[in-house]
């Protein structure tokens, strides 16, 4: 068992013991558990991810594992080196060098930002990814899960969380991005959502989409 724990002061370690006994029923090489299950008294599901080819589905007799299959073509993905920074793992686990590129960014707003705004308060997944996308264009760090609770929890609500993302990107196209792409990229994106701003959801991408061609001034 290897233990990945750049918070070890807030790791719970009863639940070492837990999480090695719950790897070992993994018929998988490589294995690990992240997430609040390793920092919270109380947790919804024990997240399991588990790097195969496989594509059969695995389960345990634990109704609250979560297993997730991960490719080692998915090794690349930012979220991959995520839920992977911080963890307890079977054996020492692959790594891949980052690649994100800020198409990839973009994508993931097109999905959050309408399921935010039509779910209001509830961060879901798609939440989650979105923050964690624009702290890495951001920062260039990549947070962990730990980290990425954090963060979430200093939004009082998802309207801060618009204008989060909306002050940020115009600094990330600002100081990361030729004016010239950016006119490119964001004329194109503006216009999937000319025709669509009756609904609240597009006309913030409308906007963000103009802001950001506007971002260099």
């Amino acid at each position: 068992m290897i233990i990945y724990a750049p918070h070890n002061e807030n790791l719970l370690k009863e639940r070492i013991i837990q999480a090695e006994k719950i790897l070992n029923q993994i018929p998988a090489k490589y294995c690990f558990i992240t997430g609040s299950f390793l920092y919270k008294e109380k947790y919804n599901d024990i997240d399991v991810f588990v790097i195969s080819r496989t594509k059969k589905e695995i389960k345990i007799k634990n109704k609250k594992v979560k297993i997730t299959i991960i490719d080692f073509n998915d090794l690349y993905s930012l979220f991959c080196h995520s839920v992977s920074k911080s963890c307890i793992a079977k054996n020492i686990l692959s790594t891949r060098q980052l690649k994100v590129t800020f198409s990839d960014y973009w994508n993931v707003i097109n999905e959050a930002i309408p399921t935010l705004m039509n779910e209001k308060d509830k961060f879901n997944k798609n939440v989650r990814f979105l923050i964690l996308y624009t702290e890495y264009f951001r920062t260039g760090k990549v947070l962990d899960t730990y980290e990425l609770a954090e963060k979430i929890s200093q939004f009082k609500d998802y309207k801060e969380i618009l204008d989060y993302v909306k002050n940020e990107l115009v600094e990330i196209i600002r100081k990361g991005m030729k004016l010239s792409y950016a006119k490119r990229f964001f004329y194109t994106q503006a216009g999937h959502y000319k025709d669509l701003r009756e609904y609240d959801a597009q006309n913030f991408l409308y906007g963000l989409a103009h802001d950001a061609v506007t971002a260099h001034g």
